[in-house]
C-alpha cells in the first residue's frame, strides 16, 4: 500500500513495475550508429531514454468512486524502481483509493493508496478505534453452535 498526503500539490512513489522493457539502451545506440552518429558512452543518455511520455494515473476512491485521471505525469527510471511524480485533487485524509498507472495504454503498476497526515510511521495507525466495540455476554468466544 502506497501512502500519500491528502494535498493537492505534486507527490513521488517510487514502484516496481510489471515490466522492465521501457528502453533499452542498446536500441538506442544502434539507432545513433545507424544515422552515422558516434556513440562513446550510453551512461548520459539514462535521463533520455528513461522518461515516459504517455503515463496517466487513474485513481478510485474505495465506497462512494470518486475517481480522476492524471495526464501530467512524470515518470523517470531509478534502478529496478520507477519514480512516478503527479498532483491529485480528490486525496482526502483516512481514505482509501485504487490507483493503476499506464503507459501507453499498458498496464505498469496497480496498487492501493492510503491518504492520512500522519508522518511518524512507526506509530500504529487504527483506523476504526473509535467505532468498534469488543463483544461482552455469555457468548463471546467466536464459538458457533451448529
Amino acid at each position: 500500500m502506497i501512502i500519500l498526503q491528502p494535498i493537492t500539490s505534486e507527490q513521488t512513489i517510487s514502484v516496481t513495475p510489471r515490466y522492465t522493457d521501457y528502453f533499452s539502451e542498446d536500441n538506442y545506440k544502434d539507432r545513433v550508429l545507424s544515422d552515422g552518429g558516434i556513440s562513446e558512452a550510453t551512461s548520459c543518455l539514462i535521463d533520455v531514454v528513461s522518461s515516459f511520455n504517455n503515463t496517466s494515473v487513474s485513481i478510485r476512491r474505495d465506497g462512494d468512486g470518486k475517481s480522476e485521471t492524471i495526464t501530467d505525469v512524470k515518470g523517470l527510471v531509478n534502478d529496478n524502481f520507477i519514480n512516478f511524480t503527479f498532483a491529485s485533487t480528490i486525496l482526502e485524509e483516512g481514505s482509501t483509493y485504487y490507483v493503476e498507472i499506464t503507459d501507453n495504454s499498458n498496464l505498469v503498476y496497480r496498487d492501493k493508496i492510503y491518504s492520512t497526515t500522519q508522518t511518524n510511521y512507526t506509530v500504529k495507525h487504527q483506523i476504526s478505534k473509535s467505532r468498534y466495540t469488543q463483544p461482552t455476554g455469555e457468548v463471546n468466544d467466536n464459538t458457533y453452535i451448529i
